[in-house]
């Protein structure tokens, strides 16, 4: 209450003022200029006391939280970063059966399904252990030679530098 007193009594003593100089100025330019610069005064009186008011209310504590003895006050972090890095390896696992698939198609094989095996090591990134290609039928179509199948292990475990015995071929 004795803030808003101060805002009336400054705000009077201010329009007083601004009367006072408006008598003895002559008239013309000059009397807009104190117009400006007492409405100026006006504003920063009152935003002076809003800003007063808002730090008084900043002032107040914040009521502390208390949970129950039963509940983790912080999530469990490390499971969250396991369910991410196993759904980063299956993309990496996916992305990586597409290109296989794509390099046994240039190869000339009718591929059903790739299936991909990684080492898990606890740190650092997954290697790529094995891969199994499944054809989708006995004899590949666009494969001529007898030769071709071993050709296309040979192009897809050099592209991934394995030893070809780690590309297996399986037939339905």
């Amino acid at each position: 209450m004795e803030k808003l007193g101060s805002l009336v009594r400054s705000l009077v003593l201010i329009v007083a003022v601004t009367a006072f100089l408006e008598l003895l100025l002559p008239v013309g330019e000059m009397r807009r200029y104190v117009r400006m610069v007492m409405g100026v005064l006006i504003l920063v009186t009152v935003l002076q006391v809003l800003v007063g008011f808002l730090h008084r209310l900043d002032g107040f504590a914040v009521p502390r939280v208390v949970l129950e003895p039963g509940l983790e006050a912080r999530p469990d972090y490390e499971e969250i970063h396991a369910g991410y890095r196993e759904q980063a390896l299956e993309a990496y696992r996916q992305g990586l059966a597409r290109q296989v698939e794509a390099l046994a198609r240039v190869a000339g094989l009718g591929v059903a399904r790739v299936e991909v095996v990684l080492d898990d090591p606890q740190a650092g990134y997954p290697r790529l252990k094995e891969i199994e290609l499944h054809l989708e039928q006995e004899v590949p179509v666009a494969v001529t030679d007898a030769g071709g199948v071993e050709n296309a292990v040979r192009t897809i475990a050099d592209f991934y530098n394995l030893p070809a015995e780690r590309v297996r071929v399986t037939t339905p």
